[in-house]
């Protein structure tokens, strides 16, 4: 990647007019906070002064890591993120990075994405975790996006778009879940209570299953990675205030997931137990707004403590064995896990495992 290469597809996506590309210097981000892509701000040379060149954007490549990739390619998560931001971005109601450039190459899962970098906003931070009124925001504006597409993403071009109850999908997250348990267990033994580790034992041979049923009955668009590390804060960012970035886990599926995946590792564990309804009561009301029906609070309920069941595979992928990056990410699966950890037993989840 050069000032040439990177003029050219600049050009070819209509993002410069008559300014050229004279120089290009990368700074790699992410540093323990991403482990499925190398993500990096670019600094852009140009030859002349050009309304909307913009001095920097973000790209994003293949993670180098061999366990990582290998997980990447499994869950298809390169081909997601492009297929996001190609054909539903411009439509989502959550506000996003503008695209400027995607490749993907299904052969080996070669991609190159280029989006724009939100500057005037503030990034959440997964290990101190969001405040209350930051999460308020988060399931408000996770509800708009869910609401624009329930009951929708069965038919048309949606019905194209990656489906969590894909069974080859639910086989490969059941196969590496079983093999990352025991490292998990091994690596990270202080997050796991007794009421967990059953819990955890006993997910294992019926994951696939608890995927199918979490992702059946009421479905929508998901962002499938929603949390603080990948929100964006700011007044700029319009009247919600947010933006979310990162959407290689996106897809078809429960839309809950995305809420009970935020709740349950992105806001520190007493701010959560206080919160927690209130929170969901936000959702479900943004839901009813954009014309949701037939899906009441207790129903919601009922699909949020399910969802956080799935939580599971997050914690234990993360403690067992994917390459975390640096410190902050060791530390970052460590306060994720044992947040999963207390969401699990709070909410008496294993009551709903299969069996």
């Amino acid at each position: 990647m050069n000032a040439e290469w990177l003029d050219a597809v600049m050009h070819g996506n209509d993002v410069l007019s008559d300014a050229r590309v004279t120089d290009v210097t990368a700074a790699q981000l992410g540093m323990g906070v991403g482990v499925m892509a190398e993500v990096s701000r670019l600094s852009i040379g140009y030859d002349r002064m050009e309304d909307g060149a913009p001095a920097t954007v973000i790209s994003k490549f293949p993670t180098p890591d061999p366990t990582n990739i290998k997980v990447a390619r499994a869950l298809h998560f390169y081909p997601r993120e492009i297929a996001f931001y190609t054909k539903l971005a411009q439509y989502s109601p959550v506000r996003t990075p503008r695209l400027f450039h995607a490749e993907l190459d299904m052969t080996d899962h070669r991609f190159v994405l280029l989006l724009e970098d939100i500057r005037n906003a503030v990034l959440g931070d997964q290990i101190a975790g969001l405040t209350p009124s930051q999460a308020e925001a988060a399931v408000t504006a996770i509800g708009r996006l869910h609401g624009a597409w329930w009951g929708k993403v069965d038919s048309g071009e949606m019905d194209a778009l990656f489906d969590f109850s894909d069974a080859r999908y639910r086989e490969a997250v059941q196969a590496a879940y079983q093999d990352f348990l025991a490292p998990a267990f091994a690596n990270f033994p202080d997050c796991y209570s007794d009421y967990t580790r059953r819990t955890a034992e006993r997910l294992a041979p019926v994951a696939a299953q608890v995927i199918l049923e979490q992702s059946s009955g009421a479905r929508s668009f998901l962002h499938g990675d929603y949390r603080a590390d990948n929100l964006l804060f700011g007044p700029a960012l319009g009247a919600d205030g947010i933006a979310a970035i990162d959407w290689q886990v996106s897809g078809r599926g429960g839309p809950l997931y995305d809420v009970a995946y935020l709740l349950s590792n992105s806001l520190p564990t007493s701010d959560r137990r206080q919160c927690e309804k209130a929170l969901l009561r936000r959702y479900h009301a943004t839901l009813l707004q954009m014309g949701v029906t037939g899906f009441s609070f207790g129903d919601c309920w009922n699909a949020y403590r399910l969802a956080v069941l799935r939580g599971l595979f997050v914690a234990v992928f993360g403690t067992g064995g994917m390459d975390l990056g640096n410190q902050r990410g060791r530390t970052m699966a460590h306060v994720m896990a044992r947040r999963i950890d207390a969401a699990i037993a709070d909410l008496k989840v294993a009551d709903l495992l299969p069996g």
